[in-house]
């Protein structure tokens, strides 16, 4: 019989969770994931204090499994890239479950930490395989052959005669219908093209981002303000929206320097915050006015 393993779907699922969940195959276990964030599982995460939502998004997932799987699989990513964390909040995350989730499967929290080197992250694929009784030869191939095959394109631009706006954010925010409001889908129905940091390639955004002169602390801080800085300097853009959520103190500064560089560049820039309490009505309010004013601009 197959181990379970559990998956939730938040937090960097939304940049890894196919190659997470293909690897976990290929080691032989059997995935189970937790599906769509629900008002529920915001209403779960909510008896977190002091944290962000996206946070609390994902301990509501790791909530919905903790009874139907063997292990949940939730590895401490320190940081993605050389130099560069993640946030703490996304480190803590597995202390936090032990703390307040009461009786939990086993978690394989391997940490994931490639500050300095980049092999590390295979340590932690060993590391990972030995867990789940598979050996190192077995770990590596399970890890390639994932990476490979479940390592989505990236995204292509649409041009079309619609106003073009820039939507930038974490992909946890912009991703989850359930945390963004589906704001992706709100967009198309008021009649605009929406590009994302998505269809912004690597290399691009790390040129983007050196402009600044000092490199982001942040990795996914780095990310957003790179595609940003990207998109604004390239294609025609009509306006620009930056989703953060409420709380987030590396979206501060992000944010202020996604604005002034809008405002230097004469493009239309709004910032919408969100938490567990915003009022969907007034959200769509701000995105009809946003959205009625492009269209309006473009008419002069």
């Amino acid at each position: 019989m197959s181990i379970r393993v559990g998956l939730p779907q938040g937090l960097m699922y939304f940049q890894y969770g196919i190659v997470l969940e293909r690897f976990l195959q290929e080691l032989g276990a059997e995935v189970v994931l937790s599906g769509e964030t629900s008002r529920q599982t915001l209403d779960c995460g909510s008896i977190l204090d002091e944290m962000c939502l996206p946070s609390k998004v994902l301990f509501g997932h790791a909530c919905y499994l903790k009874d139907k799987v063997d292990y949940l699989f939730l590895p401490r990513i320190i940081s993605i890239n050389q130099g560069q964390f993640t946030c703490p909040k996304i480190i803590g995350i597995p202390d936090v479950l032990k703390n307040n989730a009461g009786q939990l499967p086993p978690i394989i929290d391997i940490n994931v930490d490639m500050r300095q080197k980049s092999w590390q992250l295979y340590q932690a694929v060993i590391a990972v395989g030995r867990v789940l009784g598979r050996n190192l030869s077995a770990s590596l191939y399970a890890w390639i052959k994932a990476w490979r095959s479940g390592t989505p394109p990236a995204l292509t631009e649409v041009r079309d005669a619609r106003p073009k706006v820039a939507l930038v954010g974490h992909p946890y925010i912009v991703y989850d219908r359930q945390i963004s409001l589906d704001i992706l889908g709100k967009l198309e129905r008021l009649g605009v093209s929406v590009c994302t940091a998505e269809t912004v390639g690597k290399k691009t955004v790390d040129r983007a981002a050196a402009q600044l002169g000092k490199k982001l602390f942040w990795s996914n801080s780095h990310t957003t303000y790179g595609a940003a800085m990207a998109m604004m300097s390239g294609a025609q853009l009509n306006g620009i929206i930056f989703l953060t959520c409420f709380g987030c103190g590396p979206d501060a500064i992000t944010g202020e320097l996604i604005r002034q560089q809008a405002q230097r560049l004469a493009i239309p820039s709004m910032q919408l915050s969100l938490d567990e309490h915003t009022a969907e009505a007034g959200f769509v309010t701000r995105l009809e006015a946003f959205t009625d004013m492009l269209k309006r601009r473009r008419c002069q």
